[in-house]
């Protein structure tokens, strides 16, 4: 008679262990996916922020040379060389 109980004890807890080994691998899977996801955000986080400040130093440039502009057409208004002659009197 404990062989007969023994026998099903056995397949159930043999049943047990492969469930739970199958939920130890889903369960790895599931994080091993989910830090590949986390990986693929910071990646384009920082390729985006690398764009912005790309973006960023292009922008101050031209500012920058637009201020050197017109600092010259402010210093050329002030000397008076405009180009022109200046006329005779």
């Amino acid at each position: 008679m404990k062989k007969t109980f023994a026998l099903p004890m056995a397949v159930a807890a043999s049943l047990g262990l492969m469930a739970c080994t199958a939920a130890e691998e889903a369960a790895s899977d599931a994080t091993d996916a989910a830090e590949e996801a986390a990986a693929d955000v910071e990646a384009a986080a920082e390729e985006a922020a690398a764009d912005m400040e790309a973006a960023a130093d292009d922008a101050m440039a031209e500012m920058d040379a637009m201020a050197d502009e017109v600092e010259a057409a402010a210093d050329d208004a002030m000397s008076g060389d405009e180009g022109e002659e200046a006329p005779a009197e």
